[in-house]
């Protein structure tokens, strides 16, 4: 995962370059810049790759219902997953254009349309069992949708506060099988979700930070060290004539 998104190691070089023209300053915001360009970069393939399983698990899931479910009885399995399908491969389809891939107003109102429409057939066909799918649809909001820590953690929250406030009424309403204390490891478990998503996502940015840190610093060096090697021919044939020199050299 650390290097699926490989460094742009020449453009590294050449910023580097540009930076030490007296092979003395470092220019820190040209890097900087080059690290967000990389995080993007790799935001993006994990958005397309989250994106790519959903599309074909809710595929693989329409096809099973439409063989399994009984049409006589109710279509709302069956409308509810066409649904689905149809938006999430859209969203694919629609992705897959590097302009738009690349906008940030896509990358937000795309995340948010994937939570609204995901959450809402887990809630409609899920019932009691909707914990286990939220649970990996926190995890992807967390880890795997191009959304900025603040904004991914307000969206779990309304998807934790969506689905308990769903659960309650739905308890409400069927007053045979109440259970309020279930609640409990219900919000415990969602809960659990995100701070596991959280963690992970901390982690991975502080590695990715360690292994871009770690390249800088063996390019800066190389770098360097082409630097003194031209200064040092530059002084060399200031001294001497150039055929001598190119006979020391």
């Amino acid at each position: 995962m650390l290097f699926s998104g490989a460094f742009d190691v020449g453009d590294m070089i050449f910023a580097l370059r540009r930076s030490n023209s007296l092979c003395v300053r470092l220019d820190g915001m040209e890097l900087e810049t080059l690290y967000q360009r990389y995080c993007i970069r790799l935001k993006h393939a994990l958005f397309l790759s989250c994106l790519s399983v959903a599309a074909a698990t809710s595929a693989g899931l329409l096809i099973t219902t439409c063989v399994m479910e009984d049409l006589t009885i109710g279509l709302l399995p069956i409308t509810t997953m066409s649904i689905l399908t149809f938006a999430l491969f859209c969203i694919l389809l629609a992705s897959q254009f590097p302009i738009i891939l690349e906008s940030d107003a896509w990358a937000l109102v795309s995340s948010l349309l994937i939570a609204v429409i995901v959450t809402t057939s887990i809630l409609l066909l899920g019932q009691r069992h909707a914990p286990l799918p939220l649970f990996a649809l926190l995890l992807a909001i967390h880890t795997m949708l191009p959304l900025s820590r603040a904004v991914a953690l307000a969206l779990a929250a309304v998807v934790t506060a969506a689905y308990m406030g769903w659960s309650i009424a739905d308890r409400v309403n069927d007053e045979r099988h109440s259970h309020y204390l279930q609640l409990i490891p219900e919000c415990v478990l969602l809960v659990t979700a995100s701070c596991t998503g959280l963690y992970y996502r901390h982690m991975t940015e502080a590695a990715h930070r360690r292994t871009f840190v770690g390249t800088r610093t063996c390019i800066e060096s190389r770098v360097k060290l082409e630097c003194e090697k031209e200064q040092q021919e530059q002084l060399l044939l200031s001294v001497i004539p150039a055929y001598i020199a190119a006979e020391v050299g």
